[in-house]
Parts: structure tokens; C-alpha cells; sequence
């Protein structure tokens, strides 16, 4: 098959060091992949032995995109394929027209290393673009099938509604960012009152006022605030509190239960929730303006005193305390969450499938040598190609420590060392010698196995560490069964439906809460006129729709 004239095929172009979607891609008209897909393996054919890849990538002005990058010639060498780039942009939304044109007009390459979601995938393996790649998966897939193995949620997810395979997809695995918010609060002001972490949502009510009554910063005056949190980011602290009652988050407003997706938000359950909440706030424990105010100024508030706030919600405590005072760090903690009377005890909780940007690497039907396209990709997904794109040759910026040691994820090893004080962005040389495909391993034991455990866990450079810990006492309160987010609905039309009640919904029972916390509607007396009005943004639809999409998720398993 002769090629057509596809643009530049090695184009300089920049990359940085940030999780950018690049990719390599093509065809070949002569005869298949003989390189291994093992780490470590090199192809020693010569080069006229090889088949050619070509591959859509974003590029920008820093990077390398030829066999003069180490990181493509160590691609290249190890999987015994030669790999030509076409080049998309670096502004995302001029890639994604440039690459929209590209697939109507018929003239793109073999394969399209650049991120999608679900919804862009399955349309274009529907025009018949993006070729199913399950067989490959079973014969050379050694990558995936890992990488499917340790998260079976990422097989559920990949699967189109033909029950076929179309992308690789792409982890962006963060351990801490499981758990937000978490309540971060002060345990030697818990200490001094002589008092425990408390365990039930009385005895935490208990510890709030004693903590308001206690003048703790000696003023004077009972200006302590015993919890406070914002309305951005993840740091809202009602949604916390609720999760003592009854499963439920800012997102989806649901849970499921057996198998079946439950609205959250008008059951006996919540309005206990809600009630409580507007004990705590009757009683002074809930700072006002946590509904309000941005998290910077519950920061600057945090701040202004250590000694005035006991507890915030925060996505992570430097959020609220300053990181260089490490008194203060020591004895900032998270608390595990509260039970409520029904014997709800759930912590916020963010699974992984919820983080990955999507797919990429589509090999396409102008594909000659799928299979050593396939290789390629699934070669990108090993461990020390992983450490390769992202840091180049190993000795410069990366190595293997001498010996395995205790990394900052518990139960888990440390066996690389990353160069100190490394800035990709302030070092061409790194730039032009990595290549950062969005296929590398970015699985949480994996990014843990590059941060040993420090020695002194109460500095700022000890940071992550010390998120990780304490995101460990809370993981055991998630949720039993997970919700996701970002569930895929094959119809566009019910897409669009789901997505605009999603979008009304949330702001109607976010505007109700903070209204029952603050007494503004009373939970006795308006609560069946709170119901009436959820009719009205066609909950019963939500749910069915929420249904549907769970189900084709869930019959992946």
C-alpha cells in the first residue's frame, strides 16, 4: 500500500513534563513486529528488516520526535519498529480540530497517540476508524493484561457497547486524592482537652464544643472555630458530615446498593444528615461562612492564628496549616470518619477509575501491521519504558537503587532513585530526550516505587508521604460498592439528557443543603417541599439513566 503524504513525519517539537498525550502510530508494508515486548529486550534486526509505524502526537516547540531522542530510539530498538510522527498541535483544542479533520478528510496515520474519552472513541470505531485490538490483547497484550489484572475497574471500562476493545487505557493514578476531603484537624488541641478521636457523631458534637468553649488561642474570648471548610475544590465540609448518614458525594448525588443506583439526596437518611448539620450549626461549631468562602481565604483564616480553627476539610492540609511550621504538621492529622446513628461510617471516596484521562493509542483501519502496532503500544505500558519516557536514559535523571527500600505507600517497595532538585521544565536535554506517550505505568505502586520513605516525615520535601499515611487510616471507610463518575451512555441523546439534569440537580440540593444547615429551611417543615421540588428536575429519569449506564459498566466484570 503506498502511503500518502501525511505532513512531517519527524517533526521537532516540545513536550512538557506534565501528562502529556503524545503517541507514536502507523503502518508497515513490510511483514510484522519482531522485536520483544519484554523490558529490556533489544531488537537486533537491521533497519530495512523493520516495519514503520506512523503516529498522530501533540508536539510543541521543546521536544524531539526522531531516533535522536533516547527515549524513541530505545522504543524503537526494543520492539524492532520503526515509528514516524505526524504532528498534531499543542493547544489542546487546535489538536482536537486538526485531529477531527484529519479522520473526516480519510488522510491520517496508522495509529492516533493522543487522549479521548469514551463518548469520541466508540464514534469513531462506529465509522470504522479505530480497529478492535481484543485479539491482540489476548496474544501479546502482557501490559495490558497486567495492568487489568491489578485494576480489573480499567477492563470494565474500556469495552465498547460491541463488546470490543478500541484504546489503550490511560492510568493517572493519585493514592491520596482518593479520599477527598478529609477532615484535618489539630490532635494536640484534641490532647490538651484530654479528649479522643471521636468515633460517633455525638462524640465528635461532644468534641466540638468542648473545643469552642476551651479558648485554646488564650485571648479571652470563644472565638475558636471548631470546623470550617469552602466551597471549592473538594473541601466542602457538609458533604463530609453527610457521608455519616448515608453514602453520598457533590458528583453523583447517589450511591449503589446491590447493584442498584440510589438517589441519595431524598432519603430518610439525608435528612437526618441534613439535620444534624443544622445542630452543629445552631450550636457555633460550623463556621458560617464555610459554605461561602473560597478555600484561600479558609486558608488565610487557618492561618491568621494557629491556635483558631480545630478542623477544616481539605483536599490536602497544606491547604489550610503552613507546611514549614513542623510543629504544626506533626500534629495535623486526618480523622477518621464519624459513625453515624444508622451505623454509616463512609469516607469521601474517589476510585481510580475516576482519574485516568481516558484512551489513547487508536491503531486505525489505514493500519497495514496491527500487530506491530499493538506491540508498540503495549510495550509503552512496561515498567522501565515507563521510567525511560519520563526520564530518559537511566543514569542521568533516574536509576535502580542498590537495594529495595520502604517507599511512601505502605506494603510497597522503593527501587528507583529520581535525580534531586530534578526540573524537567529548565533542562532541554531532558526535553529532547524523553517522550511522555500516556501510556507509561502510572499506577500508584508504581509512582510509589520512585519515592523511598523519608526519614524525617515533618518537613515540607516529606510532604507526600505524610498524604499517603494518612490516607491510609481512612480507606477503609470507602464505600463498598463504587458509583463512578464519568459512566458511559451510548446514546446521545440520553447523554446529553443525563448530563443536563445532572448539572441542575446538583446546584438545587448544593443551594438545599447549605439553606437546612444554616436554618434558612427547616428540616421538619420544609423537607416534603424540598421533595416536591426534586420531582420536578425528573429524578426518577436520572436514576434510569444512571441505571443503564451502570449496568453495561458492571456486566464488564
Amino acid at each position: 500500500m503506498k502511503r500518502k503524504n501525511l505532513g512531517t513525519k519527524l517533526v521537532a517539537a516540545g513536550l512538557t513534563a506534565a501528562l502529556l498525550l503524545t503517541g507514536c502510530g502507523g503502518n508497515s508494508s513490510s511483514g510484522q513486529a519482531t522485536g520483544s515486548t519484554g523490558e529490556g529486550t533489544t531488537q537486533s534486526a537491521g533497519e530495512e528488516e523493520r516495519p514503520t509505524i506512523t503516529v498522530a502526537v501533540s508536539m510543541n516547540e521543546k521536544g524531539e520526535y526522531s531516533d535522536a531522542n533516547y527515549a524513541i530510539k530505545y522504543i524503537e530498538d526494543n520492539t524492532g519498529v520503526n515509528i514516524e510522527f505526524v504532528q498534531l498541535p499543542s493547544e489542546k483544542a487546535d489538536a482536537d480540530t486538526k485531529l477531527n479533520l484529519m479522520l473526516s478528510s480519510g488522510e491520517y496515520p496508522d495509529v492516533i497517540c493522543y487522549g479521548m474519552n469514551k463518548q469520541k472513541m466508540v464514534k469513531f470505531a462506529k465509522e470504522g476508524i479505530f480497529v478492535p485490538i481484543n485479539d491482540y490483547i489476548d496474544k501479546y497484550g502482557d501490559n495490558m493484561k497486567r495492568l487489568f489484572e491489578a485494576r480489573p475497574q480499567y477492563e470494565q471500562l474500556s469495552y465498547a457497547p460491541d463488546g470490543n476493545i478500541y484504546g489503550f487505557v490511560t492510568a493517572n493514578e493519585c493514592y491520596h486524592c482518593q479520599a477527598y476531603p478529609k477532615l484535618w484537624y489539630n490532635t494536640e488541641w484534641l490532647e490538651a482537652l484530654g479528649l479522643e478521636e471521636p468515633q460517633t457523631t455525638e462524640e465528635l458534637k461532644d468534641v466540638l464544643l468542648a473545643v469552642k468553649n476551651s479558648d485554646y488561642n488564650g485571648n479571652g474570648k470563644a472565638d475558636e472555630i471548631p470546623l470550617t471548610g469552602s466551597k471549592d475544590w473538594d473541601c466542602q465540609l457538609e458533604w463530609y458530615l453527610l457521608n455519616s448518614f448515608v453514602p453520598v458525594d457533590k458528583d453523583t448525588l447517589s450511591h449503589v446498593e446491590d447493584g442498584k443506583v440510589v438517589f441519595s439526596c431524598n432519603t430518610e437518611e439525608f435528612k437526618q444528615g441534613l439535620a444534624y448539620l443544622n445542630e452543629l450549626y445552631t450550636l457555633g461549631l460550623i463556621d458560617p461562612t464555610c459554605f461561602t468562602q473560597t478555600s484561600d481565604q479558609m486558608q488565610q483564616v487557618i492561618r491568621s492564628d494557629k491556635n483558631l480553627v480545630f478542623g477544616y476539610t481539605a483536599d490536602h492540609f497544606a491547604m489550610g496549616i503552613d507546611l514549614d511550621d513542623a510543629h504544626l504538621n506533626e500534629v495535623t492529622a486526618a480523622m477518621i470518619p464519624a459513625e453515624g446513628p444508622n451505623g454509616a461510617r463512609w469516607q469521601l471516596h474517589k476510585d481510580y477509575v475516576d482519574m485516568t484521562d481516558g484512551f489513547s493509542w487508536f491503531i486505525t483501519d489505514k493500519c497495514e501491521n496491527v500487530e506491530a502496532a499493538f506491540k508498540v503500544g503495549d510495550f509503552l505500558m512496561g515498567d522501565e519504558s515507563s521510567m525511560v519516557q519520563m526520564y530518559g536514559e537511566e543514569g542521568n535523571y533516574w536509576g535502580k537503587l542498590d537495594t529495595p527500600t520502604e517507599s511512601i505507600l505502605q506494603g510497597t517497595e522503593a527501587i528507583y532513585w529520581i535525580k534531586p532538585g530534578f526540573t524537567s521544565n529548565e533542562d532541554d536535554a531532558y526535553q529532547k530526550n524523553t517522550f511522555w506517550s500516556g501510556l507509561m505505568n502510572q499506577l500508584a505502586e508504581f509512582r510509589a516505587s520512585m519515592s523511598p520513605r523519608p526519614e524525617d516525615m515533618y518537613v515540607s520535601d516529606s510532604y507526600e508521604a505524610r498524604l499517603f499515611d494518612e490516607t491510609a487510616k481512612v480507606v477503609p471507610y470507602f464505600y463498598p460498592e463504587y458509583l463512578p463518575k464519568n459512566l458511559f451512555l451510548e446514546d446521545d441523546t440520553d447523554s446529553e439528557t443525563f448530563t443536563t439534569i445532572q448539572t441542575s440537580l446538583r446546584e438545587y440540593v448544593k443551594t438545599s443543603i447549605a439553606q437546612f444547615a444554616t436554618g434558612e429551611m427547616s428540616v421538619e417543615k420544609d423537607w416534603d417541599s424540598y421533595l416536591k421540588a426534586l420531582e420536578k428536575y425528573d429524578v426518577e429519569t436520572y436514576v434510569s439513566l444512571y441505571q443503564k449506564a451502570y449496568d453495561v459498566y458492571a456486566a464488564q466484570q
